[in-house]
């Protein structure tokens, strides 16, 4: 029997679907990096066969390898086939169906990061207009099996679920040409700023408002900044960085959990054990001794995430 604090990944494979569902446990530190996978698949869809309506937390991006589809959001409704590709927005309710003549097969990679909106919209997608067309999809289907292969909870196989994550979005980013998205460099500029700050001085005692004045700007122009650019807060960063730092303390070191919550921030321990159970879904010593367990699964559907974030 399982204990309650193990975390599950799950993994589906037949002969016309795999998937690969809730991997963005294995990484503690998540917040600072570019871009994270949280989940992929390929299936063959059956006739008709209707996904949703569903909300995800994060980016989805879909990438039609063959047959015809209907996306919808709100009362948008979009026709797609071979060789497009289409994004679903963190928060966003959507509604895809494939064709009943020629359903679709496609292919999804799920991912978040502190530059997976740069990312999506470098690759040409748009909330007024979330679909492009993409040429290379035999190469693209290689990096999310190379994904699916890496599935097992090893530091070997996140780097290599991690290398072609990065080949892929590399790919479709290649592949737009009008360059519709220019950064807005002085605005990232000062969001790194900001964000070298929270990294050297996460232990200690950090106001928004002193570190915008370092940078040279007002408190509210960071914040709208940080949500332009990143889709947070700087507070919800900070927050989350320091929750993440802890997390990989926890396993990586012997310091007792107090300690821990000083070195991260927190002198008062009920306030960090109240705020690192709220970010993982259970306490600091319960996560210490929770393990990563990969289930494996016949049938599209069978596997149910078992752990919230």
């Amino acid at each position: 029997m399982r204990e309650k604090n193990n975390k599950t990944i799950g993994y589906t494979e037949n002969a016309n679907y795999r998937c690969m569902e809730d991997h963005q446990q294995l990484n503690t530190m998540s917040i600072i990096s570019p871009l994270n996978l949280d989940y992929c698949g390929i299936e063959q869809c059956e006739s008709g066969h209707i996904f949703g309506p569903y909300v995800r937390e994060n980016y989805v991006v879909h990438i039609i390898l063959n047959g015809r589809g209907i996306l919808k959001i709100g009362e948008q409704s979009y026709k797609l086939l071979k060789e497009s590709a289409f994004v679903i927005y963190p928060g966003e309710e959507v509604v895809y169906q494939a064709d009943c003549s020629e359903p679709w097969e496609y292919m999804w990679i799920g991912f978040h990061g502190y530059m997976a909106k740069k990312i999506v919209n470098s690759m040409g997608f748009t909330e007024k207009y979330p679909l492009i067309h993409v040429k290379n999809v035999k190469l693209m289907r290689e990096e999310v099996e190379k994904m699916l292969d890496a599935r097992q909870p090893t530091l070997a196989n996140m780097l290599k679920r991690s290398s072609a994550l990065y080949a892929l979005v590399s790919m479709l980013i290649d592949e737009e040409q009008d360059c519709k998205t220019a950064e807005n460099s002085s605005n990232m500029a000062y969001v790194n700023k900001a964000i070298e700050i929270m990294v050297q001085s996460y232990s200690e005692k950090l106001k928004i408002s002193d570190m915008a004045t370092t940078i040279g700007i007002s408190r509210n122009y960071l914040t709208d900044l940080f949500k332009q650019e990143l889709g947070i807060s700087p507070q919800n960063f900070l927050m989350n960085f320091r929750m993440e730092k802890a997390a990989q303390e926890l396993k990586e070191t012997d310091e007792s959990v107090q300690n821990i919550g000083i070195n991260v921030g927190y002198p008062d321990p009920l306030a960090f054990s109240k705020a690192f159970k709220q970010k993982y879904g259970m306490s600091p010593s319960s996560y210490r001794t929770s393990s990563v367990e990969l289930v494996q699964c016949n049938d599209k559907g069978e596997y149910v995430r078992r752990y919230e974030l």
